[in-house]
């Protein structure tokens, strides 16, 4: 008789929408046989005081649930901050006492930098708690240096996927139009600014090309929400032929993506790694264009798009141009994309990846 396991999991549920959360959730949905004890880490207020509370009660949650409950599996999601990373050493070494395996899935491409940038005494920690984790997967194979530091540990890789949403027939992309489509953080490390530059740009070259951009606003280290929004609006109002279309989510995302004919996402984010929403744009036939940066060359190759230097508004000047001149190439991509997404990126390919690794004992 088939013994129904028991999971522990530590991560980020849906809503707010990002990657790492949509990853955790499709996982979470696909354990339908097994008995789940959840803690969701998503904080959906993003005030200082929310954001406080939000932690400290997270981490009395993972206490009190690694203490009391029973469980066979642990699955968590590793924090690359201070703040964040002490509920997976708090949760790491509770669970540790218990002898079951812990599994870690790292979304980031930071954990390495986070690790040994950190104060000497919490890099000890540090070492001392992940040196307990029986397996960590990462997005692409050269990711598994980021925990090169742990001879033990076990790294697997299960790329990104994109969702069933867009596994649907596809609708016909406008003749006469190329539609261009920003779909990230309005951020400034995402490139946002460099990509409406560029556009006004190209747009007094090409009049039959259009900008659509969604996302919600988000500071960084080189700006604050407020700034952003600030220069963003003041940006986009100089060219009609930009549309800021908000937070995009489901159907509208569906929509947006297949109406679009070239995605760009010129991004030099601090820890960025594997999109999910390249993958998303691949699915609904769009071209990419991206950043020749951190480990975006071995997701978008020649055959998927083109790759742009990182804060160049000339090179990303040049990169799209080279495709909207050639619209022969465009159409060939295009078709190539989807195909690629279908065979490499769907979501049962990556819940059957996640299971046999995780659910393994």
């Amino acid at each position: 008789m088939k013994t129904t396991k028991r999971i522990l999991l530590v991560g980020p549920l849906l809503p707010p929408v990002h990657g790492q959360s949509l990853a955790f959730t499709r996982f979470v949905e696909s354990l339908v046989n097994e008995k789940k004890i959840l803690v969701n880490t998503n904080l959906e207020d993003q005030s200082k005081l929310g954001k406080n509370f939000s932690t400290f009660s997270t981490l009395f949650t993972i206490i009190v649930k690694a203490i009391i409950t029973n469980y066979d599996i642990v699955y968590f999601t590793c924090s690359r901050t201070i703040l964040g990373s002490i509920k997976d050493i708090l949760l790491i070494n509770i669970v540790s006492l218990r002898q079951v395996k812990i599994v870690n899935h790292l979304h980031g491409s930071d954990f390495y930098e986070f690790l040994h940038n950190s104060p000497v005494w919490y890099k000890k920690i540090l070492f001392h708690s992940y040196k307990k984790v029986n397996t960590s997967i990462v997005l692409l194979d050269s990711m598994k240096n980021q925990f090169k530091d742990f001879d033990n540990m076990k790294v697997e890789i299960v790329a990104n996927f994109y969702d069933k949403e867009l596994d649907i027939k596809l609708v016909k992309k406008e003749k006469d139009k190329i539609n261009l489509v920003y779909l990230s953080n309005i951020m400034s490390s995402k490139g946002i600014f460099e990509l409406i530059d560029a556009f006004e740009q190209l747009s007094k070259k090409y009049d039959n090309i259009y900008l659509n951009i969604a996302g919600g606003y988000i500071a960084d280290e080189y700006m604050s929400i407020e700034k952003v929004k600030e220069k963003f609006t003041s940006k986009i109002a100089l060219n009609n032929r930009i549309k800021y279309i908000g937070k995009a989510f489901a159907n509208e995302k569906v929509k947006l993506l297949q109406n679009s004919d070239i995605f760009v996402l010129p991004t030099y984010y601090k820890s960025e790694a594997f999109p999910i929403s390249i993958i998303e744009a691949m699915a609904c036939r769009n071209v990419i264009v991206t950043t020749n940066y951190k480990y975006l060359p071995e997701v978008v190759s020649e055959e998927n798009g083109v790759l742009v230097e990182p804060r160049s508004v000339d090179s990303l000047v040049e990169g799209i141009e080279s495709l909207i001149s050639d619209i022969g190439k465009l159409a060939q991509i295009q078709k190539h994309n989807k195909q690629e997404a279908k065979e490499k990126y769907s979501l049962d390919r990556y819940i059957n990846n996640m299971k046999n690794i995780v659910m393994e004992i």
